[in-house]
């Protein structure tokens, strides 16, 4: 098979992998996005499909040595790549963070039972594709891959599993250069390139990285904190999240979290949310007819519990308990972004020459409150100050970060 991909061109996986690829826990995904929603603003990365992304991962594996992986581990590792998003909900992290709020669940802790039939997808015999049942664990056998190694390393049980599950790896390696590419941002691939060449991990799961490499660690640092001021402060693209994470909420409100079907598609989940006689209202008003415009957007240093949230729900609440009470906003939405090292992460290496310890970056923390509301009802820029002021004073005098001057500091470096 020759996979043709526009960041790398056309590479040949190895044939092993081939009936893999095709197998339907893994061809679902072309029906999952990446991005976590569909925005008209983001147009080329609401069409990429996890998929590419999946292949796209394979890609920078293939180029690594794997230096102290023994042959069988390495087709192990291939194998867990293929099938590492599988579990990837519909709306993939939008509809996972209402899953976890409620349920704790969360797809990588869901993947191994997927794997083995025996997770809230069903059992052996769901079918994950009209037709098709699940495949993947079957064809391991039959491609000569070891089962057992595949749910080491995806129960991050295995030392190879940082490669793909740890804080930079060949998974948010591509993520971030695909995201990139989509967004339109100039982004060399070769720091990334050089990366997926030479990253490893020690015996005991340690990550290895020369530091000489440095440089290359802070390009993808900084190309991944671009792409995040793109997708947490591009108004349409929040709106999305907004009313579906509304709709997703009223639809399942009064339901057992084991009723929602894991194996739809965006498509399919969608289509449920239009006809659904809870959401069906909402959905043609203000997702598919006109999307709510935004009425401020607030950036606090801090987490939820600092600030006294119990979750994003809670988030959620307070931003459109104060939109009706102090400024009459019959229908907000509200919505919380999460910031757990989102625009910064701290990375630490083992120099694998020196046996030195090397890091790179900070860990950031923050919590985006974003109110939006019909035109209206938005009531023009006067209402910004005043309700940004009063959410402050709710948060217990927490500190607003300047998002502009924010999001301009970032774009210079």
């Amino acid at each position: 098979m020759i996979v043709h991909d526009p960041l790398y061109g056309a590479f040949e996986p190895p044939s092993f992998l081939d009936r893999l690829i095709l197998a339907p826990e893994v061809r679902r995904l072309m029906g999952v996005r990446l991005l976590n929603a569909p925005s008209p603003s983001l147009p080329t990365l609401s069409e990429v499909r996890r998929f590419s992304h999946t292949l796209g991962v394979l890609r920078l594996a293939l180029l690594n040595p794997h230096n102290g992986l023994a042959r069988d581990e390495v087709r192990a590792l291939s194998a867990a790549i293929l099938i590492h998003d599988a579990a990837t909900p519909p709306f993939a992290h939008l509809l996972e963070y209402y899953l976890k709020d409620r349920a704790g669940w969360d797809h990588e802790a869901a993947l191994p039972d997927l794997l083995t039939g025996h997770n809230l997808f069903g059992n052996i015999a769901h079918q994950i594709l009209p037709g098709e049942e699940l495949r993947f664990k079957r064809l391991c056998s039959a491609s000569k891959i070891d089962f057992e190694l595949v749910l080491q390393i995806v129960r991050k049980e295995h030392p190879s599993s940082p490669l793909l599950f740890g804080a930079l790896d060949f998974d948010n390696l591509d993520n971030v250069l695909r995201m990139a590419w989509a967004l339109g941002l100039k982004v060399p691939a070769e720091p990334f390139l050089q990366i997926a060449r030479e990253i490893g991990v020690s015996i005991d799961g340690k990550m290895l990285l020369s530091e000489r490499h440095a440089p290359s660690v802070e390009a993808w640092a900084e190309t991944r904190r671009r792409v995040y001021d793109i997708l947490v402060f591009d108004s349409i693209t929040v709106a999305t999240q907004a009313v579906l994470t509304k709709a997703i909420s009223l639809l399942f409100d009064e339901s057992d979290v084991s009723e929602i079907h894991w194996a739809n598609r965006d498509q399919d989940f969608l289509d449920l949310l239009t006809r659904a006689p809870r959401t069906k209202d909402l959905m043609l008003r203000h997702f598919h007819q006109s999307l709510p415009s935004q009425v401020f957007a607030l950036q606090v240093p801090g987490s939820l519990a600092t600030l006294g949230l119990a979750s994003r729900d809670s988030a959620i609440a307070l931003v459109e308990r104060l939109a009706r009470d102090q400024f009459s906003i019959k229908k907000p939405f509200g919505y919380a972004f999460v910031d757990k090292s989102a625009f910064s992460k701290r990375l630490e290496f083992l120099d694998p020459a020196l046996r030195h310890r090397w890091t790179s970056g900070t860990a950031s923390q923050s919590v985006v409150f974003y109110c939006f509301a019909s035109d209206a009802e938005r009531l023009g820029q006067k209402i910004q100050g005043p309700f940004r002021d009063i959410l402050l004073k709710e948060l217990a005098g927490a500190v607003e970060i300047d998002v502009d001057t924010n999001k301009k500091n970032r774009s210079a470096r």
